[in-house]
């Protein structure tokens, strides 16, 4: 059963969006799935491979092993010289191709989908997959960089085969940018995990009495199941089963000449526990780092040490300012001294012209203890928040105190230098006063978008939503997103506040885009602001309120 999974967005003006790791950070919910994987906020990335050796029902599959599959497969067609391909989810495109067979591609993308919104790319979904399944299956922790970019169409071909001799490998991994030691190490790595389906390579498996997977680590014991060394040391020692190495037609043993390419050098070195650990970390982390020329990775991802939510930025009836959301607070044991139960957290606000300043206290959140774990052992405790705020005097941002109330000592989070944690009160997203009539027995249906804009803000500036579309693809599994503006008109409808005017766009909505998301957007350049990640799935069956 899925535990509480988060609603909220961001506030902020365009200029400190883009910067990475301070918040706002555009990467916001990529983070989200990486850190938060159990407990009383989770998005579940790493449920379909944890425990490792779950699978989708399909018989003989590991999904770990298709995950880590599915990224190899799609940066394998690197060229580096070029600077093409490479981890850009050009995959999509590619499953049709006798280098890609099987069913697996395609059920990987269809876990994913449930991610894929206007916020991350497919790409970076790919390679975090890769990080996730290796973690889950006690592998080492491959470092995520983030920023790939989706590809619009297949790549070249070029992923190697089994059935393709020694140097026509050497020549796939060299144009890739890997020498004859990665390509042993990639491969020793990836085949760790997972082995041979009958379906997909008949004359190759003929284990069909065993769940239709010759496995590479062998089927009859705990290794297939685990991310360690026994793909190496079964293949020093003589005991392997692996279907690469001794399957009875010599011209697919692929994994025998490639471990041997060097005279078991590398393969001696990855016999090792931990060698083979460093050395697999390296090695994914450079496959899943190499995409197109012109693409920016970030530097490797680590949780934020403090990260707000607001979940509620809006005008009520009374003609304030409804303001609400939650404090998550690192406290993993060993990165942190922090004990999550000798915790207090407040936040002191400045108002938007900087002339007036306030606190608001925070509550510790208690079910399932409050707290949500992540990748690598990660640890966070909730503390949620909930005020008013006057309209005419609103809000700039705030800074967050966190005190250990046994010994009273306090510090001061800033937002990494920035000196404080942005939030914009210019326009803001009137969810009660957002529908979308789901009773009409007509799709698409009418949904309805209601913003609150400043007065002072309102004049001469362009008010729109940014709504990232869903269009189902022929012979694709995932829909494509394309991102389109629609202007909000100004509202007559009458606020109790002299400080904001309402706007509203009234538009059909089809149901492929229901799970989808939206930014309301005012101005345009450096003055522009935002709310970002408001989910449409929010207001289906929902009807319009009054203010």
């Amino acid at each position: 059963m899925r535990s509480t999974t988060i609603t909220s967005y961001v506030i902020t003006g365009a200029h400190l969006a883009s910067a990475a790791f301070v918040w706002p950070s555009k990467y916001d919910y990529l983070e989200d799935l990486y850190s938060l994987q159990a407990g009383f906020i989770r998005h579940g990335f790493i449920d379909n491979v944890n425990p490792c050796s779950f699978n989708t029902g399909v018989k003989g599959r590991q999904d770990a092993a298709a995950w880590v599959r599915t990224a190899y497969h799609d940066a394998a067609t690197h060229d580096a010289a070029a600077g093409t391909g490479g981890l850009d989810a050009s995959i999509l495109f590619e499953t049709d191709r006798a280098e890609n067979p099987g069913t697996a591609f395609n059920d990987t993308f269809g876990f994913f989908a449930a991610h894929y919104n206007g916020d991350v790319s497919f790409a970076d979904l790919i390679a975090l997959g890769l990080v996730t399944a290796t973690t889950s299956c006690g592998g080492p922790k491959v470092p995520f960089r983030m920023g790939r970019i989706d590809a619009t169409e297949a790549g070249v071909l070029g992923v190697p085969e089994p059935q393709q001799d020694l140097d026509k490998h050497k020549a796939i991994f060299a144009k890739a940018g890997f020498n004859t030691e990665d390509m042993i190490a990639m491969v020793a790595c990836g085949h760790t995990l997972g082995g041979v389906h009958h379906e997909d390579f008949p004359d190759m498996n003929e284990n069909a009495n065993k769940g239709e997977t010759s496995r590479f680590e062998g089927n009859d014991n705990e290794h297939p199941y685990q991310f360690d060394n026994a793909i190496a040391t079964q293949y020093l020692d003589g005991s392997t089963e692996n279907p690469l190495v001794v399957g009875h037609n010599d011209t697919t043993n692929s994994d025998k000449r490639i471990f041997g390419a060097d005279g078991n050098k590398t393969m001696n070195a990855l016999k090792d526990p931990a060698q083979f650990k460093t050395m697999c970390a390296d090695i994914f982390a450079r496959m899943i780092d190499s995409v197109p020329a012109g693409v920016e990775l970030t530097e490797p991802l680590e949780s934020f040490d403090m990260k707000p939510y607001i979940t509620t930025l809006a005008l009520n009836s009374n003609g304030t300012l409804d303001f609400a959301g939650r404090i998550r607070v690192r406290v993993t044991e060993g990165v942190t001294d922090r004990d999550p139960e000798d915790l207090a957290v407040r936040l002191a606000y400045t108002s938007r012209d900087g002339a007036t300043n306030g606190t608001i206290e925070t509550q510790p959140e208690r079910l399932r203890g409050g707290t949500s774990t992540g990748l690598f052992n990660e640890l966070f405790k909730w503390f949620s928040f909930e005020t008013q705020l006057d309209a005419s005097t609103g809000i700039r941002g705030f800074t967050i105190e966190l005190t250990k109330p046994s010994t009273g000592a306090a510090t001061v989070f800033d937002n990494e230098g920035t000196g404080f944690y942005p939030v914009q009160d210019a326009i803001l997203y009137q969810k009660s006063q957002s529908c979308m009539d789901t009773t009409t027995p007509t799709n698409p249906f009418p949904f309805t978008v209601t913003a609150a804009v400043r007065k002072d803000q309102a004049e001469g500036a362009k008010a729109a939503m940014e709504l990232a579309f869903r269009t189902p693809r022929q012979g694709i599994v995932i829909n494509k997103l394309e991102k389109k503006m629609f202007a909000l008109e100004r509202s007559d409808k009458k606020t109790p506040s002299d400080e904001y005017v309402l706007y509203e766009v009234q538009m059909p909505l089809a149901t492929s885009s229901w799970s989808t998301t939206m930014d309301l957007v005012l101005g345009e350049g450096e003055g522009e602001k935002r709310v970002t990640h408001l989910l449409t799935n929010e207001l289906a069956g929902v009807a319009c309120k009054p203010l």
